[in-house]
């Protein structure tokens, strides 16, 4: 049975076509994107993909109109899970800017598409990383935001399919860890906890900043600093974030073991009772 998809508001059969060759995000990668987690009549940490989102547009200078507000948005994924008959689901929100062809773009009207699909299974636990050797992040203006080119991302994750891992590092121009395929990382020793900083050109995760604020609740200090594979291998235990799948430990990067321990399975359960 087909889906319905949400196209500029207007609720449409997902077989029907609604872009045209010309799109500037099937051209350019012009635009970006929001993976939500939506259960309970609600999306997890909306004010923060919300916020990211828009804060997203300004830097790609996309124009919105006034009704695109968060409330908005909100409203369009609801009716969108009402009309599909799905109480939880992983969300798509992607935003591109309007226009012709060519390079230069006509004018930076916002159009958006909404998609939804089952949120998946729990997956591997605990993964297997290694670390992607073809290319480099960059730390620039758009690596914390989630645009449309997601190429990197792509032929890590190929990469670590042929390797037999579930997941790959993916490092900056300078060498230092930036994030995986989907999601940041987080490296723990003792009882304090790292992560590498957004200049060091990893997304602004929503789970990541939520885990950043609550973390000292818990016991645990917390440390935003650059982080070498020299670093990764002095570590006790090594978990991942992202809005979907939330908390996710690590077993193994490269050959090397990280025995599961009481740090990482405190911070799993806190990350699925709170939210």
């Amino acid at each position: 049975m087909n889906q319905f998809i949400n196209f500029n508001g207007s609720l449409l059969d997902e077989v029907n076509p609604v872009v045209k060759a010309s799109n500037r995000s099937l051209r350019y990668g012009d635009g970006l994107f929001e993976s939500m987690r939506w259960e309970n009549d609600r999306i997890s940490l909306a004010d923060y993909h919300f916020e990211r989102l828009f804060h997203g547009l300004d830097v790609l200078q996309m124009e919105r109109p006034p009704a695109f507000t968060a409330d908005y948005l909100l409203t369009q994924v609801r009716e969108l899970c009402k009309k599909n008959r799905q109480e939880s689901a992983r969300i798509r929100l992607n935003v591109f800017r309007e226009g012709s062809a060519a390079l230069l773009p006509v004018n930076n009207r916002a159009q958006f598409i909404i998609e939804m699909a089952d949120l998946p299974g729990s997956g591997p636990e605990p993964l297997r990383l290694t670390v992607y050797p073809g290319e480099k992040k960059s730390t620039g203006i758009l690596s914390n935001i989630k645009t449309n080119n997601y190429l990197i991302y792509i032929m890590a994750a190929k990469y670590a399919q042929q390797n037999g891992f579930d997941d790959a590092l993916i490092l900056n121009a300078r060498g230092s860890v930036c994030e995986t395929t989907s999601s940041n990382t987080f490296f723990v020793r003792g009882r304090s906890v790292f992560t590498p900083p957004l200049t060091e050109g990893c997304v602004a995760g929503v789970m990541r900043r939520y885990l950043l604020q609550q973390l000292p609740s818990l016991g645990f200090t917390v440390q935003e600093i650059p982080i070498s594979l020299e670093m990764i291998y002095e570590m006790d235990e090594v978990f991942l974030t992202n809005a979907i799948r939330r908390i996710q430990p690590v077993g193994r990067l490269g050959n090397k073991e990280y025995p599961k321990k009481a740090a990482v399975s405190q911070i799993v359960s806190f990350g699925q009772k709170a939210l």
